[in-house]
């Protein structure tokens, strides 16, 4: 009877030597061709679902557009209330591009002056904000019940999926 021991050792005389030199470099080199010939195509592969960096405000004044036309659409709106349309539409501003030079005059200021920016930034953006919000209400002041509610329904934010605007 050949007596079998429970856990044999991983690496005896005969594993080592399945493990041929030969073999090894034909496998790295195999591997690192693969990986040589790969590393150029992600080199200028876009990042995001916008296709780089530079797409984004493009990309979001485009999707504004088509919601703007696909509300507009479903309002069936008179010509009274296409003034007050236009004006709302007017008073939205999809994303400011930044000034040019802009990051290098913020490299140069301190801690606290770039606070001092960000807070006089964040005043001009509540004041854009305040003024979108009192046309908004003058447009919802002409729309009928029935177009309220298809308002409603087109901005309740629920649109997106995952967890915002559910209880």
């Amino acid at each position: 009877m050949l007596c079998v021991p429970a856990n044999p050792p991983l690496f005896n005389r005969r594993n080592i030597a399945m493990i041929r030199p030969r073999h090894l470099l034909q496998s790295l080199l195999v591997a690192s061709t693969l990986g040589a010939v790969t590393i150029p195509a992600f080199a200028d592969a876009p990042c995001g679902p916008m296709g780089g960096a530079g797409g984004y405000r493009e990309h979001r004044a485009e999707r504004m557009e088509q919601h703007h036309k696909k509300v507009h659409d479903a309002l069936k709106l008179t010509a009274e209330q296409e003034v007050a349309w236009k004006k709302l539409v007017d008073s939205e501003h999809p994303m400011h591009k930044p000034e040019p030079g802009k990051a290098e005059d913020w490299a140069k200021l301190t801690t606290p002056e770039r606070a001092d920016k960000m807070l006089e930034r964040m005043k001009t953006h509540e004041a854009a904000m305040t003024s979108h919000i009192a046309v908004l209400k003058e447009f919802y002041a002409v729309l009928t019940p029935e177009q309220r509610k298809i308002f409603d329904d087109s901005h309740r934010g629920t649109r997106r999926g995952g967890m915002r605007g559910k209880p």
